[in-house]
């Protein structure tokens, strides 16, 4: 139980860490665009290009997980996110190396969500699968409740380049400290050869997995583009300054954490079976808070219903992510979770550069909202397959 604790708590920090990277980026896109005078279409590319690394390498990281061990694959991710946010901050000097910089560490990005969740499925029975891994992802909630608040003071005192700098040196410690103290998986959580291969195939041939796959996409949509461009909005389209904008990001981000860890206990305790209910009323709550978070008119009113979008978003979310930890051997958990989260990041890749046109042609926000919100709902509507099958498997078991 001690090596289990101390394992969830690295890997806890870790996230912290990853979560960080892409929540920082969020405000230094200000005075990256300041001090290169870029447009938000070029914007967009810094932040989308990051995802489409994180897409692209997904798969092949949980094929190294369920080849490896996720205990190698934790370590390696997070040097190389370390590697290339130091990269990222010492030697981004034009569109371009910062484009490759985010790039390479969306790259490195890819290997945590993977291993992560192959560490909890093989450390942890059935039953507590969903807790542990929204121990996890609550991660995202302190990262954006925390990140904010210290973007603007690291952007303040050590501008955009040291704080990515300084997110760069803690990722060397803490792949260190993930390297010599997470004990390592059992050999039998471990796949080779042909069966391997066959196992793959039959995850791409499953229905559930492919209805997970674009819900994940859809719900990833406003994930991740609230966190791109939010801060951007908050200062230039609704005037608050840059701290005010980081405490509303600060209180959705608390929403965030809330909604990760009690969702993970509701779930697990009282809605087994019932997961599709979860996601399909959660997508279409918070596709309606976030339109209010546009239609709002104070910075009360916005930091409600951001609050709230979040706690609706993040149970789709969890929801989403953990189903296929308690329907699917552990074998292939690395690549399974490689191909939802591959939904997700592409999510990531498509909402930036989207809303940085949008913005773009409309010259305002009005379009990118009703775009996050769509995206939103369309995540709950996929649920409805999976509904019509589970009341039909209880209408036949009756």
């Amino acid at each position: 139980m001690k090596n289990r604790s101390l394992m969830i708590f690295l890997l806890f920090f870790g996230y912290v860490l990853v979560y960080l990277d892409k929540t920082v980026i969020g405000f230094a896109l200000l005075p990256i665009s300041r001090e290169f005078n870029l447009p938000p279409q070029q914007l967009g590319y810094i932040t989308g290009m990051f995802f489409l690394a994180y897409s692209l390498f997904q798969i092949p990281s949980g094929w190294l997980n369920d080849r490896f061990g996720y205990k190698k694959v934790l370590a390696c991710s997070l040097t190389l996110l370390g590697g290339f946010a130091l990269c990222f901050g010492l030697l981004g000097f034009g569109l371009g190396l910062l484009v490759t910089f985010r790039f390479l560490s969306g790259i490195g990005h890819s290997g945590y969500p993977t291993s992560c969740a192959k560490s909890v499925v093989a450390n942890f029975a059935l039953e507590q699968r969903t807790f542990a891994q929204s121990i996890l992802l609550s991660s995202a909630g302190l990262a954006m409740t925390l990140g904010p608040l210290l973007a603007v003071y690291c952007l303040a005192h050590f501008g955009w380049r040291g704080s990515f700098s300084t997110l760069g040196l803690l990722a060397f410690v803490v792949a260190a400290l993930i390297l010599f103290l997470v004990p390592s998986p059992p050999k039998s959580s471990l796949t080779t050869g042909s069966h391997a291969s066959a196992s793959y195939l039959s995850l791409l041939k499953n229905p559930i997995v492919l209805v997970l796959f674009l819900a994940n996409f859809c719900v990833n949509i406003p994930a991740y583009g609230l966190m791109a461009w939010l801060p951007k909005y908050l200062v230039q389209q609704r005037g608050f300054s840059l701290e005010v904008s980081g405490m509303i990001v600060a209180i959705g981000g608390l929403g965030i954490w809330i909604s990760s860890l009690s969702t993970g206990w509701l779930v697990g305790k009282y809605l087994q079976g019932r997961e599709p209910k979860v996601i399909l009323y959660g997508s279409l709550l918070s596709g309606i808070c976030i339109w209010l978070v546009y239609a709002s008119s104070s910075m009360v009113t916005t930091c409600l219903f951001l609050f709230l979008g979040n706690i609706f978003l993040m149970s789709s979310f969890v929801t989403t992510f953990t189903l296929p930890m308690k329907r699917l051997p552990t074998n292939v958990m690395g690549g399974a979770i490689g191909l939802l989260n591959t939904g997700g990041t592409l999510g990531g890749f498509v909402a930036p550069i989207v809303m940085g046109y949008l913005i773009t042609l409309t010259h305002g926000y009005h379009s990118t909202f009703i775009f996050l919100a769509l995206a939103m709902w369309a995540s709950g509507l996929l649920m409805l397959p999976l509904l019509a099958k589970t009341r039909l498997a209880a209408r036949d078991a009756a």
